[in-house]
This record gives C-alpha cells, structure tokens and sequence, in this order.
C-alpha cells in the first residue's frame, strides 16, 4: 500500500509540472522531430521512431504536443554528448486565431466598440425592435471551477454546469441596452465591420532541456501509438499444376502520423504490450484524478498481468468506450478501440518483419504494397473432417440435450501448400484465382518456412463420405465412488471417389474416448485438457490416394466413460 501511495504522489507530481512550470515555450527553439522508422502490427499499434536537429536556449526548445503514447512506452533522448535529456514538460497553452464569423453572435463579438444597427426581438409578444449604439461589450461563457482537479469525486453532480453568455451590451444615446444574443435577427453597420473574431484555442505544447546546456542537439523520440495498422492479403494463382504463384500484399492505413520517405516494418506476430490501453500522463488527456481512479481502482479489480494488468484493464475503460473525441471534438484513434487481445491466428506466431522502404504517406492515408512473390509447390487433397457426434464430455458428462448433433461434414476440395520461401505466412485472407478465373477465398494460416498450410476451395459433390457407429458393450463401473458405464463403440467411415481421376484424401476423426483400434493407417493423437478428464479428446488420421470409382472402409474402436 505504502507503494502504491508513493506511485500516486510521483504521478501527482509529474502531472502537476506543467503548473508549476511558468515559462511558456513560445520564445524557445522550436524542436521539429520527422518520423525516421515505424513498425505496424495488424492489431491498431505503430512503434514510431522520430528525431531532429534543433537550437538550444540554456539547453531548452520548444515542440509539439507528446503524442498519445501507450504507458511506458515513450522516450524521449539525444545523440548530443553534452548531457542527457534532464527534463520533460507538458502544458496547455493559449492560441488566438481570427476566424470568419459564421453566426450572428460570433458577428457581434467581432465588432464590438463599433457603431451598428441591430434588429432583435423584444417584449412578451416579440415584436421587432431596432437600436442603433456602440457595441460595447459581450458577455463570455462563464466555465465552472475544477474543482476536481485536486480532488477524487468524479460524479456529474458534484460539478456545477457551464453558463452561457448570452447578453450584448450597446451604448445608445444617453442609456446602455443589454439584449440577449439569442434574440438578435440581423446587424446593419457602415462599411468596414469587421468579418472576423478572435478564437482562444487551448493546445497541448511541450517542452524538453537537455543537459550539459549545449547549443544544438538531436533530439529523438521512440514511443508506441495506437492508430496505425497494416492489413495483410494473398493472392494464389494455380495457373500452373505444380508450382502456385503466391503474392502478399500490405495495406497500410495511417490515421495519426505523416510519413515522408520512411523505412516502414510490417510485423508478423502479437508481442506482449500490455499497457497498449493505457495513454502516458504526459499526453494531457486526463486530469490527475482520473488517471489516479484508475490506479485506485485497478488495485481490487484483478485481471491480466496481477497489479499491472488490472491497471490497464481498469484505464481501458476509461479511453476505449469513449466515443473517440477529445474536448475539442478532434478525432483521437487511441480511444476507440482495444489492443490488448491479438488479431486471429496471431498468437502462434513468433515477431517477424516484413522490411518496406520509401513509404510517404499523409495522415489519414491508405497505400497498398506489394510485400513478396514467390512460388509455393502445391497439391489438391480432399479433406473430410468429422467432429465428435456423442454429446459427452470429458468428465463423462452428458452435454445439452436440446444441442442437436452435428450433421455429417461435408469433403472438402482444398490445395495443400508448401511454404518454400525464406517468409512465414501470416494470417491472412487469401484468394486463389486460376489465371483471370477466380476459384475462391479462404484464410491461409500461419506457416512458417517449410511448413505446410491448406486453402479450401469447394465442397467436393463427386467424392461422397458417410459414417456409422454401433455400440458394442456396456458395462457398469466404478470411478472414485461414482458410477459409470464404459460403452465400447465401433465406428465406420465410408468414402467413395466418383471422379474421373485418383485424388488424395486426408480423414480427421474427432471422439471424445480412449480409441483401442484404429488399422494400421490410422494415426492416433491423444490429448487429455484436464486433471479430472477421464475421457481424453482424441483425433485419428487417416491419409491415403483414392483411384477413380474406388471405396475405402475405414474402421475404428474407442470406449467412453458416461456418467450415471
């Protein structure tokens, strides 16, 4: 607990430094950092490397907001070898703009001290009304106190609601009128009223000093982001009967950086970032209680990773059900969506990087690359995959009666490939065409070099399949003081080729029992998921070459124990 309070004050005080911190950084070398490297993953997140040469004013200069960084993740450094980088600010500052008006009231605010006529309507049956005056004053929108902002309450009623300015004030003869702004219908004034106003916009700058006060520095920047992700595609060409034509390409979808000539990595795989949910503090999206809440709360809640898991657990919340906009209704891609659960099919994969050089792309861009082509030796078998029918589980229970039984799967025509590249294969959609024909789609799945993966094409309507099972014994027996019957069953697999050629066929037979016979062509593969399993999950395989118009029988045994 006493660790957890010192974490909170040292996150209390890091995030208080932008108040404490007066000077503004408007006077400062401005630091322009240009993103060198980037790897994308295919779940949302991009590693951004950036730097830039700057001047220094007593080794300090100005920059940019700190983008929205996972937890942990950014860092900030220098080539320099006068020192270090010593110290990091972030702070909201001001930023006025002249703006065309686009709506009465922002008229009126543009010419206030000039003399104008203004029609507006009055009195309780709202009759139109004319007055001629200075626009001396009007009034601004009154923001509550943050209270908050030292505090830990987070209800809505605890804080009061914003007033709206809404009176304008006009010097007329010898009286000053006040009117409200949501009555005034139109404005006459001489020649040169003013068309714009002045907008106060906050912003998030930063500011970074170096140590060693030297002149100049290269600054650079390594931090982790959500809003980039690269979207994998095969495309398989079986024009040729042995050797398929395989080509990845990459679609590259960039919503938060500006890339100029950079050396982009594709990442194959799904790495550990478990804060990937989390923003750093030094972003300014959150105030010190909210992101202390998360702190607090994540203590009790439990989840991934212990401590540290709830913790990104518990800030998930905070920033991925948002509707995605900040204060300012700008667009913020890290509050959309989570990343701490990997894309299909990429947990079995190890990181590997697709290298792509010169990529120039504005934020808000999309580009597709061609990643690889290569060749991919391949075969056509037909698979018949049979799942386990007898509605038992491996404790012997009885599973949901109302649970039809699976119908008999069907054969499927499918192209087994070989990965004969120096690449894996990520998980990917993979569409095979036969020359300009297309054939079909499937997902081709992770294969490293030299292994093997199979696309569906088609279910096969000239190999029929059909399967038969008999019970041959039941007998009662007694497991840990509980009853059971241990039922014997014979099962049957018929398959028929009615095409013209011999084609190779691959059987997988799944069953929940001990198999006690398979032939000697069957390959038994036992796996038992638990402790307390008394029927292990089982899977036989058969593979063999089926000549035109020929049957094959294929025949098993298994026992499984039933509940009583």
């Amino acid at each position: 607990m006493r660790k957890l309070l010192w974490l909170c004050a040292a996150l209390i005080a890091a995030l208080a430094l932008p108040l404490l911190a007066a000077e503004q950084s408007e006077d400062l070398p401005a630091l322009k950092t240009k993103v060198k490297t980037l790897a994308a993953f295919k779940n949302g997140l991009g590693f951004v490397f950036r730097a830039g040469e700057t001047d220094l004013k007593d080794g300090w200069a100005g920059m940019d907001q700190i983008p929205a960084a996972a937890l942990g993740t950014f860092w900030i450094g220098t080539t320099s070898k006068a020192g270090p980088v010593q110290e990091v600010v972030s702070y909201r500052s001001k930023l006025a703009d002249q703006l065309e008006a686009i709506n009465l009231a922002e008229l009126v605010a543009a010419n206030v001290g000039q003399t104008v006529t203004i029609t507006y309507f009055s009195g309780a049956n709202a009759q139109a009304r004319t007055v001629t005056g200075k626009i001396e004053s009007v009034a601004e929108d009154r923001k509550p106190e943050m209270a908050a902002s030292s505090g830990f309450r987070s209800d809505s009623s605890y804080y009061p609601a914003d007033l709206k300015g809404r009176l304008v004030f006009i010097a007329s003869g010898l009286a000053t009128l006040a009117i409200d702004r949501n009555d005034i219908r139109s404005i006459e004034s001489a020649a040169g009223t003013a068309l714009k106003t002045g907008i106060d916009r906050e912003v998030s700058r930063a500011k970074v000093r170096l140590g060693g006060n030297p002149k100049s520095a290269e600054v650079t920047m390594a931090y982790l982001e959500k809003g980039i992700n690269w979207s994998p595609s095969y495309l398989v060409n079986i024009n040729d009967e042995k050797q398929a034509d395989i080509t990845l390409e990459a679609v590259l979808a960039n919503d938060v950086e500006d890339l100029d000539d950079v050396d982009v990595s594709f990442v194959v795989g799904y790495p550990n970032f478990m804060f990937a949910d989390s923003i750093t503090p030094l972003a300014l999206q959150q105030t010190v209680a909210q992101f202390v809440q998360g702190l607090m709360g994540s203590r009790e809640s439990g989840g991934r990773g212990g401590y540290g898991g709830a913790m990104a657990q518990s800030q998930s919340v905070a920033y991925n059900y948002s509707v995605g906009y900040d204060a300012r209704g700008e667009w913020r891609p890290e509050s959309t969506y989570s990343t701490t659960q990997p894309m299909p099919g990429e947990t079995n994969e190890d990181l590997y990087f697709y290298q792509q050089e010169h990529v120039t792309l504005k934020k808000g861009d999309r580009a597709r690359y061609t990643v690889f082509t290569g060749k991919a030796p391949y075969e056509h078998i037909y698979q018949w995959e049979i799942p386990d029918s007898m509605n038992i589980d491996e404790r012997g229970y009885r599973q949901d009666s109302s649970r039809p039984a699976q119908d008999l799967s069907p054969v499927w025509h499918a192209l087994r490939l070989e990965n004969t590249t120096k690449h894996p294969w990520t998980t990917a959609p993979a569409f095979t065409v036969n020359g300009p024909m297309p054939v079909a789609q499937d997902v081709l799945k992770y294969t490293p070099p030299g292994g093997k993966s199979t696309l569906k094409l088609t279910v096969a309507t000239d190999v029929r399949a059909d399967q038969a099972h008999t019970e041959v014994s039941r007998t009662q027996i007694s497991v840990g003081g509980y009853s059971y019957d241990e039922v014997v069953v014979n099962g049957k697999l018929t398959i028929k080729n009615w095409k013209r050629k011999a084609v190779k066929v691959n059987v997988k037979k799944s069953l929940i029992g001990d198999v006690k016979e398979a032939g000697q062509e069957g390959k038994v593969t036992k796996v038992v998921r638990t402790l307390t399993a008394l029927n292990p999950t089982t899977e036989i395989e058969w593979e063999f070459d089926l000549d035109p118009g020929q049957e094959k029988e294929l025949t098993y045994q298994y026992k499984a124990l039933i509940h009583r």
